[in-house]
């Protein structure tokens, strides 16, 4: 059982925290995170190769944006599988994405979870392969990679890991630190953030 002790630590805003990483235009105005969250990011930055730097994905959301992404992703797989259970799409669902009401919502609708990729000079550092479906493709520690593509993920992995993020498994961009997630997976009792409704 996983207790939930809100420290009440601000979201603060990664355009002004977090210079040296880039935002995708559709966070921009809404990229927040907790504080400790951010400083974690700043941090790992420096441990990566000359010339590289993290693009976030997604930050805090809202319930609103995580229900819809629950949505979507829900009527996605139904179309794709039309003879699967609800309970099998459920399960699948939330396989990657986390539900946005309950005990157990998304990191990001707290502020401690980030998607992150890499990027170097600009571009993109290539973490994927079309010959892999997207199921394969998330695992984070997928042994059917091209050899410089799990290359490229242990630059990224290990610049996170050293500063204390921890991985979503089955997603190798999902990270975070101190929600219910971070909790179950770093075998802890007690998460420190809790659901932020609101910036």
């Amino acid at each position: 059982m996983i207790n939930i002790k809100e420290c009440g630590e601000k979201l603060v805003d990664l355009r002004k925290y977090s210079p040296n990483a880039i935002l995708t235009s559709t966070i921009k105005n809404h990229a927040y995170l907790r504080e400790s969250v951010a400083k974690m990011i700043n941090k790992a930055i420096t441990y990566l190769p000359k010339g590289m730097t993290f693009k976030i994905i997604s930050a805090w959301r809202s319930a609103g944006e995580q229900a819809t992404i629950y949505k979507n992703f829900w009527h996605f797989v139904e179309k794709k599988h039309p003879g699967w259970s609800k309970e099998k799409i459920k399960k699948f669902v939330e396989t990657f994405v986390a539900p946005f009401k309950g005990k157990y919502v998304s990191g990001h609708m707290t502020g401690a979870a980030v998607d992150i990729r890499l990027i170097k000079n600009g571009r993109n550092i290539p973490m994927r392969t079309n010959k892999l479906s997207y199921e394969e493709n998330s695992q984070s520690h997928q042994p059917k990679l091209p050899k410089r593509l799990i290359n490229n993920r242990k630059i990224m992995f290990q610049a996170l890991e050293k500063v204390g993020l921890t991985n979503c498994l089955a997603e190798f961009w999902h990270w975070s630190y101190g929600d219910i997630w971070w909790a179950k997976s770093s075998n802890k009792k007690t998460a420190i953030y809790g659901l932020v409704d609101k910036i």
